[in-house]
């Protein structure tokens, strides 16, 4: 578990893919041996079709999330 819980505060995250959502570029708030608690900006639209940006604060119990890429470098 101590691997998880190093993830420290304001750390850049790739990607968090939970069972069935992917979140893409997020910020580590709070990490420990129960979860990983990250924020991510999103754009939403409603039913009228308005757009708008969105930041989520979010929970993932470690047994939820699948992986999480810290750095993803192109060759």
């Amino acid at each position: 578990m101590s691997e998880k819980s190093s993830l420290g505060v304001g750390a850049r995250l790739k990607e968090v893919a939970t069972r069935s959502v992917v979140y893409q570029n997020c910020t580590v708030l709070h990490s420990d041996g129960v979860g990983l608690v990250f924020e991510v900006h999103r754009t939403v639209s409603d039913e009228g079709g308005n757009v708008d940006a969105v930041v989520s604060q979010i929970l993932v119990p470690w047994t939820n999330i699948n992986h999480v890429v810290l750095v993803e470098e192109r060759t």
